[in-house]
C-alpha cells in the first residue's frame, strides 16, 4: 500500500512536468497579435445581441475598436458575416412533441486590409446549446429560448475573439 502511494506521488508531478514541457496549457485568454490591437468593424450578423457581446469581448481582450473614417491605413477590418443557426431534435415526448433540441450557431469572419483584401480567413466559428423545456407554454418557451440564445451569442463572441488570437499577423 505504501509503495503504491509513493509511486502515485512520484508519477503525478512527472506527468505534470511532461505535459508542460510539450506546450500543453489550459485554455484561457490568449494574447491577440499586435497587428490586431486596433480594428475597424463591419458587422452583418443580423443579431444585435451577438454584435453587442462581440464588441464587449473585443474590448475585454484589449482590442481597440476604431471608427472606419478615422482609421489609418495599417488598421485591419474585422468583417463578420451573417449568423446562421441549425436545429437538431434530441428528444420527443410520448405524444411526439419535441422536448429538447440542440441549436448550433455559426458565423464566418475575415480580417481584411484597407483595400478590402482578405489577409486572414474566411474562418468559421461555432457553438451549440441544448434547449430543453420545449413543451412549455409558448411565452415561457420563448423567454427561455431568448435567454439561452443570448448566452450562446456571448459564447460565440468569446470563441471568435479566442480564434483571433491565433491569426498569423
Amino acid at each position: 500500500m505504501y509503495q503504491r502511494r509513493s509511486t502515485f506521488w512520484f508519477a503525478l508531478p512527472f506527468i505534470a512536468f511532461l505535459l508542460t514541457a510539450c506546450g500543453f496549457h489550459l485554455r484561457g485568454q490568449a494574447p491577440v497579435p499586435a497587428a490586431l490591437q486596433q480594428l475597424t468593424l463591419n458587422l452583418d450578423s443580423g443579431s444585435a445581441a451577438f454584435e453587442r457581446e462581440l464588441r464587449t469581448s473585443l474590448s475585454q481582450s484589449g482590442i481597440k475598436i476604431v471608427d472606419s473614417l478615422n482609421a489609418s491605413k495599417d488598421v485591419y477590418e474585422l468583417k463578420v458575416n451573417r449568423l446562421t443557426t441549425s436545429d437538431t431534435v434530441l428528444a420527443r415526448d410520448s405524444s411526439n412533441d419535441v422536448t429538447q433540441i440542440e441549436r448550433r450557431l455559426n458565423v464566418n469572419y475575415f480580417i481584411r486590409d484597407n483595400e478590402g483584401k482578405s489577409v486572414y480567413g474566411p474562418r468559421n466559428v461555432s457553438t451549440s446549446i441544448t434547449l430543453s423545456n420545449q413543451t412549455a407554454e409558448q411565452s415561457t418557451k420563448s423567454a427561455y429560448n431568448t435567454q439561452q440564445m443570448e448566452r450562446a451569442g456571448s459564447q460565440l463572441a468569446n470563441e471568435l475573439v479566442y480564434d483571433l488570437s491565433y491569426a498569423p499577423l
